[in-house]
């Protein structure tokens, strides 16, 4: 019976979120159903504990500055989005003509994205244009996805993210105990011992626990921003950015076109002044940069830099080839 009335209760609310159709909406604005989506996920055990479970994580990363940032950054309900700190009408203007001048948007979304280009590339926020704009909802009441997507009801980004950070640190164990250890003699052999941080120093095979921790959380903080609540319990529409979708493959046939919660996250990281190291892992969440593909995390890295108003070469999140090309940069 209560197996039943859980199931009957999930229903309800799914679709109280699930609207039959959406109507357009101004998103220029904060959504209109944000607060009643922070108030349906405060209310869930499994929205509330996925989110405990994160911070947990979050606040186990070593470094200080990665630490701070990230904690601050999902639990801080007055967190500054500091990447578009006192941006002004005529800033916006500068960053999307770059954006258009080098190919990191599709100009034909100008016409067809609601509000725009300019809607899609700077999604509303509380307090914007101020010196700390501010996040729309909490990150425990955003969806995980596009409306119809995984996880597209409110409290499911925490979920989402807590089932990612679990699988990438059981994976990092893995690898660690199959590929991370030598015996006296220095051959390579099996060890489940490496499972636990304390080995990560010495182990052959080294892996950073805080870009473990960190790097997905920062991929989908952005969804915050882009996937805010409409009052029928619809979601925003997301623009896609980071390239033109013909020839993004550097002048190239490709399409490097992705969600803007992914640039928009990098931007953040970039802003905030975290390690080449963590933002180009975090850039690589879309797409491995092998196999023909590193084209699309350059392009990603570009865009979130123009965002964010840094130079991405100077910073180390890129680095120029013998020829003058933007290219990833070596690292470790």
């Amino acid at each position: 019976m209560q197996r039943k009335v859980f199931l009957f209760i999930t229903v309800c609310v799914y679709f109280l979120w699930y609207p039959l159709g959406a109507f357009a909406v101004d998103q220029t604005v904060p959504g209109a159903g944000n607060q009643s989506a922070i108030t349906l996920s405060s209310q869930s055990p499994l929205v509330q504990s996925a989110t405990t479970s994160l911070l947990r994580h979050a606040r186990q990363i070593r470094d200080n500055s990665l630490r701070s940032a990230t904690v601050d950054a999902m639990s801080n309900p007055q967190t500054c989005v500091t990447h578009r700190a006192n941006l002004s009408d005529s800033d916006r203007t500068t960053i999307l003509n770059q954006l258009k001048s080098v190919g990191l948007v599709d100009l034909a979304d100008d016409s067809t994205f609601p509000g725009g280009l300019r809607a899609g590339v700077f999604p509303s926020l509380l307090n914007d244009g101020t010196a700390c704009p501010q996040l729309p909802q909490r990150f425990f009441s955003a969806p995980g996805s596009v409306f119809g997507g995984h996880h597209s009801y409110p409290g499911r980004l925490p979920i989402h993210e807590a089932f990612n950070e679990i699988s990438d640190l059981n994976l990092a164990a893995g690898y660690r105990s199959v590929y991370g250890n030598t015996s006296e003699n220095g051959l390579p052999v099996i060890s489940d011992s490496s499972e636990g941080d304390d080995n990560e120093g010495s182990s052959a095979f080294f892996i950073n626990s805080d870009v473990i921790i960190a790097a997905p959380l920062w991929h989908d903080w952005a969804k915050t921003i882009v996937f805010q609540w409409n009052s029928d319990g619809s979601e925003f529409q997301e623009l896609d950015l980071g390239g033109n979708g013909v020839t993004d493959s550097f002048g190239a046939s490709g399409n490097s076109k992705t969600g803007s919660h992914h640039i928009i996250g990098i931007a953040e990281a970039m802003r905030r002044g975290l390690s080449p190291e963590l933002v180009i892992t975090q850039a690589a969440a879309h797409s491995a940069p092998t196999l023909g593909n590193e084209y699309k995390v350059v392009n990603w890295l570009r865009a979130a830099a123009i965002l964010a108003r840094i130079d991405p070469v100077a910073q180390g999140y890129l680095a120029k080839d013998a020829h003058g090309n933007v290219r990833l940069p070596p690292l470790r």
